[in-house]
């Protein structure tokens, strides 16, 4: 039984790694870790973690057990390509249409599929991927259950959208685990830190200057204590950097727009707008959000005057109608 478990733990070793790795941050983590790591580096130096690793891309499951905690810093702008003009806004059309991805933690679920329901209206725009890709329980605290910047860098590879609509923060509370990791939230150490991923998860989508991100802050939330001192921080530090990008991220803020008389409240305009857990959106309060994503849309692209343009190629013209002249 004891050389099963050994044999077993080897096999595994990756799988163990990455359990260990997604527990809460503390004693636990820690001790499970503390076995975790060691068995890894036995089983990977002896090239018994390849048997693992073949199952898997034989059941199309490859980098399920891969852990990447690194984390891109901001780049800094290019002066010499810096304008104070603002710039045209780009025109989409039906037949020149616009690329959204939508995705992020849970709490972009709801307003994703709302959104996706509602843009056939536009009739300029296209959702790509997985039409919501919504990761629960993710951020950028703790790359090493999901790292956002490179799954991006993938969607972009794959997708290469105009626009990204992303929902990330509300996990982001918490240690920061990864690549120069810190602790405890709120901490000075802590909030440059926060500051460098948000800086470089911004930047990471809109390195090509084509396309745009769209931010959206995490909501207030019922436990009001929580969202004031831990959601406004993380709210501040996105819209700030938001704001040293101009004309290529956008913030839209949710949290003032889901508050009644400066609170929390399942009912917004006599609408329910939260679910009884009072953190996520109901159906209505995932269509508020959808139609502000799309009117964001509408302030940073042109999406209507192709309905009165003039058109470009002159109507066709039926030749006229020949006759036969009669028979003498």
């Amino acid at each position: 039984m004891i050389v099963a478990a050994v044999v077993g733990g080897l096999l595994n070793a990756p799988g163990i790694r990455k359990t260990a790795n997604a527990q809460p941050v503390g004693l636990t983590r820690d001790l499970a870790r503390l076995v975790a790591e060691p068995l890894y580096e036995v089983s990977h130096r002896l090239r018994i973690d390849q048997f693992r690793r073949a199952l898997q891309a034989a059941t199309g499951r490859s980098g399920d057990d891969d852990i990447d905690d690194t984390l891109p810093d901001p780049v800094a702008p290019d002066p010499t390509t810096a304008s104070t003009l603002p710039p045209a806004k780009r025109a989409f059309s039906p037949t020149e249409r616009m690329l959204v991805w939508v995705g992020g933690d849970s709490l972009a679920v709801t307003p994703g599929q709302s959104f996706v329901a509602a843009i056939p209206g536009t009739e300029v725009v296209d959702v790509v991927g997985a039409a919501v890709d919504g990761r629960v329980a993710t951020g950028l605290a703790r790359p090493e259950l999901f790292n956002w910047p490179q799954h991006m860098l993938d969607v972009i590879a794959q997708d290469d959208p105009d626009v990204v609509v992303l929902t990330l923060g509300s996990n982001d509370d918490q240690v920061l685990t990864g690549d120069r990791g810190v602790g405890p939230f709120g901490s000075g150490p802590w909030i440059e830190e926060y500051r460098r991923r948000i800086g470089g998860m911004m930047d990471t989508v809109t390195a090509d200057r084509g396309r745009t991100l769209v931010w959206l802050g995490v909501p207030i939330m019922r436990n009001e204590e929580r969202s004031e001192t831990r959601y406004r921080v993380i709210n501040d530090i996105i819209r700030e950097e938001a704001a040293k990008r101009p004309g290529r991220v956008f913030y839209v803020d949710l949290y003032d727009r889901f508050t009644v008389d400066g609170g929390y409240a399942d009912f917004v305009d006599g609408v329910q707008v939260r679910t009884p857990d009072g953190i996520h959106f109901s159906r209505d309060g995932g269509n508020v959000v959808a139609q502000m994503v799309i009117d964001q849309l509408g302030r940073m692209y042109d999406l209507t005057s192709w309905r009165t343009s003039p058109p470009t190629t002159p109507p066709t013209t039926r030749p006229p109608a020949t006759t036969t002249a009669p028979r003498r």
